[in-house]
């Protein structure tokens, strides 16, 4: 098995997150979230599905000190879950990647659990090999959720939904656009002429 591929790609409902954060995802993991009537194969990716959402990225724990008591260690990919999960079950305290999602799919557990749509929210961890040394989880997480977004723009054409903020922001219509235009071509021009 090569290094760069997934130890491991586990699907569960995103509403059992709190399951599988802590323990198979604590060194962390490349998550995403996919809307599909049913449950994704453990070979699937989620860059195979259009309505995969959005894909992100966390790596490494901490101590939860829990109401002044005795905490105990959680994975920041469970942290990263909490905060996905208070906006799709409520609408409240959205960024605009769950703004976006929220738009086409809705909100609340019915929706996430697809209890009237038949379509629920997936979640996928992708965890890397266990001999992978800590030092360089970060990276590997941060390949796999840039690997993801490369392949699911190459297969649909267009980002997901919870991502589009990474798109270019370049608008085709602004003078600084035309002038840059300019330029170049009267840099080919000149070129083609030497």
């Amino acid at each position: 098995m090569n290094m760069h591929e997934p130890y491991k790609i586990h699907w569960d409902y995103f509403t059992k997150y709190y399951k599988h954060c802590d323990n198979i995802a604590f060194r962390g993991a490349c998550y995403a979230f996919v809307y599909n009537e049913t449950k994704p194969t453990h070979f699937q990716q989620p860059f195979e599905f259009e309505q995969c959402v959005y894909v992100g990225e966390s790596a490494g724990y901490y101590y939860d000190k829990q109401n002044g008591h005795k905490g105990k260690p959680r994975s920041h990919v469970h942290k990263r879950m909490t905060r996905h999960h208070k906006p799709f079950t409520t609408g409240e305290s959205c960024e605009s990647s769950h703004t976006a999602i929220i738009e086409e799919y809705g909100y609340g557990d019915h929706v996430l659990n697809g209890t009237f749509t038949n379509l629920p929210m997936w979640l996928c961890l992708m965890i890397p090999r266990p001999d992978l040394p800590d030092t360089l989880v970060k990276e590997w997480v941060q390949l796999q959720e840039r690997m993801q977004l490369f392949q699911y723009k190459s297969k649909w054409g267009h980002s997901t939904l919870g991502n589009m903020d990474a798109e270019p922001r370049k608008d085709t219509e602004s003078y600084s656009t035309h002038r840059m235009n300019d330029m170049k071509q009267t840099s080919l021009e000149e070129y083609m002429a030497a």
